[in-house]
């Protein structure tokens, strides 16, 4: 690889950190249209072992509203490190460690909840912009009090019989 390819390669990989701290600062503070901004369209979307649902390929606006209902009860923090990040040409490929920690004042139990593990990114470059066409949320362990996030929700139940249903699961989709 020339002086040259090293230096693009570098920048571009920069370029794909950005958009994953751009995630996960939308995810900490409540900017859905930055949070909204990471995805192509349609996004495919394997949060399996946090959910319990298959792999969806689904409408970014709609995911963003799932994450939205999901999360805005709750503070959240979100923190990366560990970047392995591959650039080919107008595609790329992440492995990105993560801890989420949310907090929540409650009568039943710890208000904290914390997620240890990572995400596995695929990128698109559209134009001069990286967008995350594929994101795989995976876990080592989750500490702490799971009942504050509501499941109960009416409006998050709706949502997610939009997001997981016959129409937008990939079949024959392996994680």
């Amino acid at each position: 690889m020339t002086r040259d390819e090293m230096v693009v390669n570098l920048w571009e990989r920069e370029a794909v950190k950005k958009v994953m701290l751009r995630f996960g600062r939308a995810l900490d503070t409540g900017d859905w249209a930055a949070y909204r901004s990471c995805f192509t369209d349609p996004i495919t979307v394997d949060f399996q072992r946090l959910t319990g649902q298959p792999i969806v390929q689904v409408d970014p606006d709609l995911f963003t509203l799932f994450a939205s209902q999901i999360l805005a009860p709750v503070r959240r923090h979100h923190s990366y490190s560990n970047w392995d990040i591959n650039v080919e040409g107008d595609h790329a490929d992440a492995l990105v460690y993560m801890t989420s920690r949310h907090w929540r004042q409650t009568d039943f139990g710890a208000s904290e909840n914390a997620q240890y593990g990572w995400y596995e990114v695929r990128f698109i470059k559209q134009g001069n912009d990286w967008l995350i066409t594929r994101l795989k949320h995976d876990f080592q362990w989750i500490g702490g009090n799971a009942s504050l996030f509501d499941l109960n929700d009416p409006s998050l139940i709706d949502t997610m019989g939009k997001l997981f249903n016959e129409d937008t699961i990939l079949a024959g989709a392996t994680t």
